[in-house]
């Protein structure tokens, strides 16, 4: 078989490697070009001549000492990473070592596969080429078809390994790529060393067990699988499991992420909540009082008005402004929407004086149950984040409502806005695009775990209509029994 044919498939699979990492990088760092297709272009061109220029340069190296080759493997795709990305060293390292350790493993898991086939092809081969001298075929025409189907045979059997290897290397990388947390969280050092010891410790024991195999007698691998056919499934299996550890440690640690998400946003749900136990009690106390206070004034207000008519039966400019003030400070006191409890009083009022403040203009028919069994806390939760989200979203309009049906208790925030949602994909949520998004962004969050306390949730729908986008808000909650 010709050398060529060899090396210009050797190039051939380190171009489409390169093509593979590129991707793979793509979905961890943010880019750094204008181009996407230029990108990978050049990526894989300088990763292709980078590696298989390295690979020829240590044709003479014994197969056992060949993981030296994982360094520059490395350091090549840091360097790329760092040209076509922007830096992130934590995350940089990560890729660069788990397609590392990729690449190798399965370089060689591969291996039975291929002595499987050579195997299957001998016996054809000799059978073909008695059935040629038996039908009398000249020598040199049979040793010209010799020469041509073996070189053919062992090309394709080489190109089918290598086809295999990149599918099993792209499997491996989208499993990662899956569960990995995504690209705005922040990678600090020791979340790195969780995820690169088992990295490192599958590349390890790889070679370890590898170079073991090879210097029992430093023989071929080929030769090794003849004599212990149990190593023709042992192998590849010990390298698909190392590769599973790597994946798993991924998926534990999104997992970890999650849970620790999960708990930041609990506690502080739960602080909300407690603010919002400290804070009823003082609303409560100073609503009585403003009613009082509003009912007092009024009396004072008509009692001076008698005594000025009184001094002034025919009314005097000044008392009367003065009085007017009095009256219009103290119908400023009164709020414009009676829910049925002081405390959602406070919260639709206050969000339609920032609505107000905005120009924007606020509807609310928003009614607290009769005879609901809903508790005020986990409502005001609900209702102050949909109205405090529609408030800085909103530009012209902003209307609330709630309605009963049944045992059932709908809560309705909509508001126009402006521009594109980003989504997260998981918990299905518009995600905040405030820049400190571990302290925003858990409204909806918060909306959602205090619906579900009720057996309930909430949904969210955008509509448009003459070039207008709405953002419709419904809660559903059960009331309890």
């Amino acid at each position: 078989m010709s050398d060529t044919a060899v090396d210009a498939l050797e190039f051939f699979v380190q171009l489409l490697a390169g093509a593979l990492s590129f991707w793979y990088a793509e979905k961890f760092l943010r880019a750094d070009f204008e181009s996407r297709r230029w990108a990978a272009f050049c990526w894989a061109a300088v990763y292709a001549i980078m590696q298989f220029g390295f690979s020829v340069l240590t044709e003479s190296w014994k197969p056992y000492e060949r993981f030296f080759m994982v360094i520059p493997q490395f350091a090549l795709l840091f360097f790329l990473q760092g040209a076509f990305f922007e830096k992130d060293k934590s995350r940089q390292t990560f890729v660069a070592a788990s397609f590392v350790v990729g690449w190798d493993i399965l370089r060689f898991a591969v291996s039975p596969l291929a002595h499987a086939a050579f195997g299957a092809w001998g016996p054809a081969w000799s059978w073909a080429v008695n059935e040629a001298v038996a039908l009398g075929v000249s020598a040199e025409t049979v040793l010209f078809l010799m020469q041509l189907t073996n070189d053919a045979a062992v090309l394709l059997i080489i190109a089918g390994c290598r086809i295999v290897q990149l599918g099993l290397l792209a499997l491996y990388l989208r499993g990662i790529v899956r569960f990995f947390p995504p690209k705005d969280y922040a990678l600090r050092f020791h979340d790195s060393l969780f995820l690169l010891f088992p990295c490192a410790a599958a590349l390890v024991i790889d070679l370890t067990v590898r170079m073991t195999t090879l210097s029992a007698d430093n023989s071929a691998l080929m030769l090794i699988y003849d004599r212990a056919p149990s190593t023709l499934l042992l192998l590849p299996m010990a390298s698909v499991l190392l590769l599973g550890m790597a994946v798993a440690s991924v998926m534990l640690f999104r997992g970890l992420v999650q849970a620790k998400d999960e708990e930041q946003k609990r506690l502080l749900l739960e602080q909300s909540v407690a603010g919002v136990h400290r804070e009823v009690e003082e609303l409560q106390t100073i609503y009585a009082d403003l009613k009082g206070l509003r009912h007092d004034l009024r009396n004072h207000i008509a009692s001076l008005a008698v005594c000025a008519k009184r001094i002034a039966p025919q009314g005097d400019a000044q008392i009367d402004a003065y009085l007017g003030q009095m009256t219009d400070a103290v119908a400023r006191l009164d709020f414009a929407d009676d829910t049925g409890h002081p405390i959602t009083d406070v919260i639709v009022h206050q969000a339609r004086r920032e609505a107000e403040k905005k120009g924007v203009a606020f509807a609310a028919d928003f009614h607290w149950p009769k005879d609901g069994r809903l508790d005020i806390y986990d409502v005001s939760v609900i209702l102050s984040n949909a109205l405090t989200n529609a408030v800085e979203a909103a530009t012209r309009e902003i209307s609330v409502r709630s309605y009963e049906k049944g045992r059932l208790f709908f809560i309705e925030a909509a508001n126009d806005f402006t521009g594109e949602l980003q989504w997260d994909g998981e918990a299905e949520l518009p995600v905040t695009k405030k820049p400190d998004k571990a302290m925003h962004g858990m409204g909806l969050a918060n909306i959602r775990r205090c619906a579900q306390k009720y057996k309930g949730d909430m949904e969210i729908q955008i509509e448009e209509e003459n070039g207008r986008k709405k953002f419709l808000l419904t809660v559903m909650m059960y009331e309890k029994e």
